[in-house]
């Protein structure tokens, strides 16, 4: 079984389609007053769309998670993740 490192990337056009993807979003009506009784709460979750929109920026999460030594592995098929923190 080979062990191969690698680094997270996500390519720009990757997330350039996300965010066109996350400014197409579609909300139902709210229900009157239901808040978070019937799943998540229609304004927050706006504002978490919005957020990850505008103002969440990858490539310092990935800069984070890059800090640590990742290893993917095939396993009977797909590719299995770790990540060896120490």
């Amino acid at each position: 079984m080979e062990v191969r490192p690698f680094t997270i990337h996500v390519p720009d056009d990757v997330l350039d389609d996300l965010r066109r993807r996350l400014g197409q979003t579609r909300f139902p009506d709210a229900i009157p007053g239901s808040g978070w009784d019937y799943g998540s709460n229609l304004e927050y979750l706006k504002e978490l769309v919005h957020y990850w929109r505008t103002d969440f920026n990858w490539r310092a999460q990935e800069a984070q998670l890059n800090r640590w030594h990742h290893y993917r592995t095939p396993v009977a098929g797909p590719f299995s993740f770790r990540i060896q923190y120490r």
